[in-house]
C-alpha cells in the first residue's frame, strides 16, 4: 500500500543493497553447505543413520550449524527486503522462523541420536544455527 502511494520507495538504494546482499549471500551459503556436506545432504531428515554418514563439521559448518537452512531463510528474507514488501517480509520471517524452528530442533534430536556426544561437541563449539532465536535440540546432561 505505501509503495502504492510513494512509488519512489521502491528506489530505496539501502533496501535495494540491503536485499540484494541476503538474496545472494544466503544463496551462496546454502549451496556451499550442499557442496561440503556433499553424500550427506539430503531434503529429507534421515530418521535412521545410514552406512557411511558422517557429521559434517568443515567449511560452512564452522560457521552456523545449519547453513542450508540459513542460506534459505535469509535467501527468502532478501526477496521480500529487495522487492520492499513489507507485509509479506514479515510474514516470511515469522513462516520461516517458525518452520525452521521445529525442523531443526527435530532433526538435531536426530543427529544426537546417531552421533551422541559427538554431536554434543559440535553444539558446543558452533552454537549458532544459523538463525536468529534458534536454539535447536536441547540435552538433559
Amino acid at each position: 500500500m505505501l509503495c502504492f502511494l510513494y512509488p519512489d520507495l521502491k528506489y530505496l538504494t539501502f533496501a535495494t543493497t540491503a536485499g540484494c546482499f541476503l538474496c545472494i549471500g544466503g544463496e551462496i551459503l546454502r549451496k556451499l553447505a550442499m557442496i561440503t556436506a556433499k553424500e550427506n545432504f539430503t531434503h529429507v531428515i534421515r530418521t535412521t543413520r545410514v552406512e557411511g554418514h558422517t557429521l559434517v563439521t568443515h567449511g560452512v559448518f564452522k560457521i552456523c550449524r545449519h547453513p542450508s537452512y540459513a542460506g534459505w531463510f535469509w535467501w527468502s528474507i532478501g526477496t521480500q527486503v529487495l522487492l520492499f514488501n513489507p507485509i509479506c517480509l514479515i510474514g516470511y520471517l515469522l513462516a520461516g522462523w517458525n518452520f525452521f524452528c521445529h525442523r531443526i530442533t527435530y532433526e538435531e534430536a536426530k543427529l544426537y541420536s546417531f552421533f551422541g556426544q559427538d554431536y554434543n561437541r559440535y553444539k558446543q563449539r558452533v552454537p549458532w544455527s544459523g538463525i536468529p532465536l534458534v536454539t535447536g535440540f536441547k540435552t538433559c546432561e
